[in-house]
């Protein structure tokens, strides 16, 4: 009887390394949804480890286990952290290839348990983002480890990328909405020549008839002195109060480094650095709009504002009467709040 025990046993056991041996030792699992966010609201979030615990079904399960290790860099390529804990084990990931809004790449080390790969793409959809995350690690040639991988390890991971799909969707789409297109930039230091004139910004009118004022006497400096205008028109709005209803705008036009003006004529710098750039279409009439959604986005990426916005005017409305074809760029200069 003992002996017939042990045939069985020596038979399933040669039952189950046939059957891991036909299973493959290379397991790739991947999963995908459609966020109705950009691409860059969900990069944001699988980029940078630090936002991890709020999404990651793995730090989820183990928020009251594990013990987690940032290095100095939190985002892009090189940043990593490391996790330690009695249910959790110990290991590190590390993030080795980052391209913006469209793919986020890493090496999970397990320590003795071995290294896997994992990742996050970003594809344009209608109605959205199709984020797609994927898994994969070489069993080799161990038929038990393979069998682990099909029976245990691929429903586990199917369900925690089914947790961080839903998780990164509801983040994502929580995120505001802008209509126009906003970008954060760095720009260079221009050289220019201005004129200032406080008023009213509740008379349109009054506001057009001031500009078109300055920038003739502008124009006319330049052509007295026959100097090159060094670029588009710029107005910056060093003062802008809500109680009494006025502003400084300052009217400018570029001119290169090496210009030569009359001494009478001062020339200026706007200093290059950070902004956050907005690209208006339309008529001006609709320009505090854009703004307002600046001002809005500035406020949810955690920024703040260093200096004097300035709009440029790229279309000229003489040589343009289409008004929906007029192009405005806002910029407002910017740094991270301190602490953050």
């Amino acid at each position: 009887m003992f002996k017939k025990i042990l045939w069985i046993i020596a038979g399933l056991i040669v039952v189950l390394v046939v059957i891991g041996f036909m299973l493959p030792g290379k397991v790739v699992i991947t999963q995908s949804a459609v966020i109705s966010a950009p691409a860059s609201y969900v990069f944001e979030e699988v980029n940078n480890l630090e936002r991890f615990p709020e999404w990651s079904y793995w730090h989820n399960l183990y928020k009251d286990d594990m013990k987690t290790t940032y290095s100095d860099l939190k985002t892009g390529v090189g940043a990593f952290y490391q996790w330690e804990g009695e249910k959790a084990g110990k290991g590190k990931m590390t993030i080795t290839e980052s391209v913006p809004d469209q793919s986020v790449k890493m090496d999970l080390d397990f320590m003795e348990q071995g290294k896997a790969l994992s990742w996050y793409t970003f594809a344009p959809e209608e109605n959205g983002t199709r984020v797609t995350t994927g898994f994969e690690v070489d069993m080799g040639m161990n038929p038990f480890m393979r069998i682990i991988a099909a029976t245990l390890m691929k429903p586990e991971m199917e369900k925690a990328f089914a947790y961080n799909l839903s998780r990164l969707k509801e983040i994502a789409e929580a995120k505001p909405v802008f209509t126009v297109t906003i970008t954060e930039e760095n720009t260079p230091p221009v050289r220019y020549i201005g004129k200032s004139t406080e008023m009213s910004y509740e008379n349109p009118a009054a506001i057009s008839a001031a500009m078109a004022k300055s920038y003739g006497e502008l124009m006319g400096m330049l052509q007295r002195a026959k100097v090159q205008l060094a670029g588009y028109p710029f107005c910056l709005y060093p003062k802008w109060d809500e109680q009494t209803k006025q502003m400084q705008m300052v009217c400018a036009l570029p001119v290169d480094a090496g210009a030569r003006l009359p001494a009478s004529v001062k020339v200026s710098e706007l200093p290059g650095g950070l902004a956050v750039k907005a690209i208006h279409k339309g008529d001006y009439h609709t320009l505090s709009a854009t703004h307002d959604q600046v001002n809005k986005y500035i406020a949810f990426k955690n920024l703040e504002i260093t200096a004097a916005p300035w709009e440029v005017y790229v279309t000229d409305p003489g040589m343009e009467p289409d008004t929906s074809k007029w192009i405005t760029e806002v910029y407002y200069p910017v740094r991270k709040k301190q602490g953050n």
